[in-house]
């Protein structure tokens, strides 16, 4: 019905395949480095890679403003920033208030490099 899961032996390889990668890109040479991957994972998983993509591919309507590029981008930052702080809070209810800014369907329209 779904992907099979990885177990035993299978999940050593994708560990040492994926420290690799990160080692390939440099992510452990930077100070917070694989905080920062896991800030841009995650925001790459959860918002950009979305509904919101859609919209900024489309082409605009009258329901629907374009979505510029550079908007875009300071959003994405924005965001990624946002998750790098949640992702080193000692607050464990500090992901929640990111949930909310993602979940936030007005914020795509505003000026993204504000809150």
């Amino acid at each position: 019905m779904g992907e099979r899961q990885p177990e035993g032996d299978d999940i050593q390889d994708a560990l040492d395949w994926a420290r690799q990668r990160l080692e390939e890109m440099g992510v452990f040479k930077a100070q917070d480095g694989l905080r920062w991957a896991a800030a841009h994972g995650l925001v790459l998983s959860v918002w950009r890679n979305g509904p919101i993509e859609d919209a900024h591919a489309s082409r605009p309507t009258s329901r629907r403003k374009t979505l510029h590029d550079g908007t875009m981008f300071a959003r994405n930052s924005w965001l990624t920033r946002q998750a790098f702080d949640v992702l080193g809070s000692d607050d464990p209810f500090r992901l929640y208030a990111l949930e909310d800014l993602i979940l936030d369907r007005g914020m795509s329209g505003r000026d993204a490099g504000e809150p």
